[in-house]
């Protein structure tokens, strides 16, 4: 979320004590304008709003917002005109596919007549090599493993008309946030599998057991000065703006993404492969589920998911807990819609390694009947 010019400012009034707290009356209204054009992606986002109390904005609807390819090598449109998908989002179904130097240029026209203007030239790798453990790759697709333990992530990029380098990596499922975003000036990167989260509860950033999808992008300078920027809120300066009529940001990114299998030792007899089969809401069920505890949460686990999910085949994760002898675990939705809800819950009794056992699941919205699946752990450690 753009960071705006603070609406509440603290401040110290003469005379009173340094203690003393004086709330200063909230600033005027700003236009706020937001879109960062994506190279490897056809649909292109702006979004158009005003400031409202505290640092909330709400969506400008009706605005007139132009994209426009000065570069577009023999695109039929490089000229579009945006369509409003909800209150203050502006979205193009396609646009001119873009490349490494091309210019372009935002132009919104507010339902008052004020005018914004951007420009942005999208950056580009010309190569890349990302290392995880023991596993190197180039361009994508590839898929990387790191045992979080003792692994560790190295990205080495040459960037072409680029500012600077972005790093996110994020879980593929269960709704989580990205675990893992940061931009640099550099052109080369080392993240530890072990690394803590500095804003969270004393976790790792990686969890075992998890699949995460892993981006290196190029930044142009828009998008690299918007995220390391920020507004004082005693003095109102700091934030980089790059629009004309309007703060916030007008930028370009060309992101690679990779899969990334975070995996570490299995220590505790409950961790190891457990095969489930059967039927639910009569579909087949045939999958396996390679368990990971938290170290830092006894009871917690996740799981990599494989095989095939109510006759889908499905590379995904999900989680669980043990709670003495049970088997409680979440398994989520595995379309691409819809990655990040919980689509059915399991419960068990786990019994001794080898023996199988009945795996209740219910649906998460409660709705419909409940299955049964058959459970066995395959392999796991003494």
């Amino acid at each position: 979320m753009v960071r705006l010019l603070a609406t509440l400012l603290l401040s110290v009034a003469a005379g009173c004590k340094l203690t003393e707290v004086v709330n200063a009356p909230p600033g005027d209204p700003v236009i706020v304008v937001q879109s960062v054009l994506n190279a490897a992606a056809l649909q292109q986002t702006v979004l158009v709003a005003r400031s409202a109390a505290g640092d909330t904005t709400v969506g400008i609807s009706g605005a007139n917002v132009q994209l426009t390819d000065l570069d577009p090598r023999g695109c039929a449109t490089p000229v579009e005109q945006l369509a409003e998908v909800a209150p203050g989002k502006y979205q193009s179904p396609s646009f001119c596919p873009l490349g490494s130097g091309d210019r372009l240029t935002l132009r919104v026209v507010m339902p008052d007549g004020h005018v914004v203007t951007g420009a942005t030239r999208i950056p580009g790798i010309r190569s890349i090599v990302v290392r995880a453990g023991a596993t190197t790759a180039q361009l994508p697709p590839a898929a990387l493993a790191m045992d979080r333990t003792r692994d560790s992530l190295f990205v080495t990029v040459d960037l072409d008309r680029a500012r600077a380098l972005q790093i996110e990596a994020v879980r593929t499922t269960a709704g989580e946030d990205p675990t893992l975003s940061f931009a640099t000036d550099t052109a080369f990167a080392s993240i530890a599998g072990n690394l803590v989260d500095p804003a969270g509860d004393g976790r790792t950033i990686f969890r075992a057991g998890a699949y995460y999808r892993l981006t290196a992008a190029a930044m142009d300078t828009n998008y690299f000065d918007f995220v390391r920027s920020f507004t004082n809120p005693l003095t109102g300066r700091g934030f980089i703006n790059h629009l004309g009529g309007a703060l916030g940001v007008f930028g370009s990114v060309a992101p690679l993404t990779y899969e990334l299998r975070v995996t570490a030792p299995q220590t505790d007899p409950r961790e190891g492969v457990y095969h489930l089969t059967g039927r639910v809401a009569g579909a087949p069920v045939d999958v396996t589920w390679d368990v990971y505890g938290d170290p830092l949460l006894a009871a917690s686990f996740r799981a990599f998911v494989d095989g095939q999910w109510l006759g889908v085949p499905v590379r995904t994760s999900a989680n669980g807990n043990f709670g003495g002898t049970n088997f409680l675990g979440t398994m989520f939705n595995t379309t691409n819609t819809d990655k990040a809800n919980p689509a059915f819950f399991l419960a068990g009794t786990r019994p001794p390694r080898g023996t199988p056992f009945p795996l209740l699941v219910r649906p998460a919205t409660a709705s419909g009947p409940m299955d049964t699946l058959t459970a066995v752990q395959v392999s796991g450690p003494p």
